[in-house]
């Protein structure tokens, strides 16, 4: 059953992945860059937990909050760009986060341990090794399976709720076209850089489970075939639906 629990744990944070990339789909915006929050999410939480001491739930939030914030880093500058040429500018930034935590090291040596694997936190081309919280606290891969899933849960009715929201009608109207919403008042570059960011924060949160599921993670994690995936799962599911992202995501975790 160890296996499912973890197949399961898996599809969820592949779900959450998948509403990541269609937070700024539903506005028009085509991402390649969520493997950059994804991974700054997984290193931040994983840290919390194993050098700062943080539990779980708190790591991730705050996890997501850093994946926000990268996206913000990322969507000031580049949401004046339209088409390929915004989609061109996530995957550079991704390919470029991806390189720094490759190559990133800090933490401290542990206190016990075998001969050169004595290091807690991220090590550079070595990876980020024993992040062992679940262990550490004797969560199961059942109980971390239903952790993930109540986590999607809550998103999916976030975006139930935005679905049928004005909110919804405002994105989808950018998406159809920018002129006229832009004509009609709406302020386009500010909505755009919201629909990002949440995409971020969820990518975040989304990382942050993957990194303490794996227990190991590496900048190699984190390539741009990561946020081809995500995106498949949204076109491939039905980018125009709420649930597009959720059946996507389970049909293309479970199926392999």
């Amino acid at each position: 059953m160890s296996y499912w629990f973890t197949i399961a744990a898996l599809t969820g944070i592949n779900v959450l992945l998948a509403y990541s990339v269609y937070a700024s789909f539903m506005s028009g915006q085509v991402s390649i860059g969520q493997a950059a929050f994804f991974g700054v999410g997984a290193y931040v939480g994983a840290s919390l937990t194993v050098l700062g001491g943080f539990d779980l739930i708190s790591a991730v939030l705050v996890a997501g909050f850093a994946g926000a914030a990268a996206s913000l880093f990322v969507g000031v500058p580049t949401l004046r760009l339209k088409g390929y040429h915004f989609t061109i500018a996530t995957v550079a930034f991704a390919e470029a986060v991806r390189v720094i935590l490759h190559n990133l090291k800090y933490g401290r040596p542990r206190s016990s341990g075998n001969v050169g694997d004595q290091w807690l936190g991220p090590d550079g081309a070595t990876g980020f090794r024993h992040i062992a919280y679940l262990n550490e606290n004797g969560i199961t891969t059942g109980q971390y399976a239903l952790i993930v899933w109540v986590i999607v849960v809550i998103v999916v009715i976030g975006f139930f709720l935005v679905e049928r929201s004005r909110i919804a009608r405002i994105l989808r109207t950018i998406e159809e076209d920018e002129v006229v919403a832009r004509a009609i008042g709406i302020p386009v570059a500010r909505y755009k850089v919201a629909a990002f960011v949440c995409g971020g924060f969820i990518a975040g949160m989304s990382g942050a489970l993957y990194a303490h599921l794996l227990t190991f993670i590496s900048g190699g994690d984190f390539i741009i075939h990561l946020s081809t995936i995500a995106l498949a799962y949204v076109v491939i599911g039905g980018g125009q639906t709420m649930w597009g992202p959720l059946l996507g995501a389970i049909l293309f975790t479970v199926l392999p």
